[in-house]
């Protein structure tokens, strides 16, 4: 049985890539864009939808980031994608946790707490992952 979208441009393929790269940072952005390479579910998600969401050029990009963490705590998701794509865009942990704040006040205290738990795990992973791209000196 053949995929259900139909062929992939190596045009579609970076203009992926490049979104993912621009909103994460080249090296959280780079182990993002290995989920490319999985299947054709992630490629029409990474290619097609979301670069036309992110691509717009009507409301700045921390914005959108900030928007993002609302969201997601909202939803009770993990965070954490957008609080590392946050830290790459010099957003503070203070702008991210009134965001946490808002969405909890509107949303329930208890997706709140989940996102706000979820913060602390992606600085940690944040941090970790600069640790092992750090040259050993």
């Amino acid at each position: 049985m053949g995929s259900a979208y139909k062929p992939f441009s190596e045009a579609e393929l970076e203009r992926g890539r490049a979104m993912f790269l621009r909103i994460f940072g080249p090296d959280y952005g780079a182990e993002l864009c290995e989920q490319l390479e999985q299947n054709d579910f992630n490629r029409q998600l990474m290619t097609r939808i979301a670069p036309e969401v992110w691509d717009q050029e009507v409301v700045d990009l921390k914005t959108m980031i900030l928007c993002a963490i609302g969201i997601v705590t909202a939803a009770r998701h993990d965070v954490g994608y957008f609080v590392r794509a946050g830290i790459h865009h010099g957003i503070t942990r203070e702008e991210m946790e009134a965001v946490i704040m808002l969405a909890g006040l509107e949303a329930g205290f208890p997706s709140a707490g989940e996102a706000r738990r979820r913060l602390d795990e992606a600085y940690a992973a944040h941090q970790t992952m600069l640790d092992r791209l750090q040259p050993d000196s």
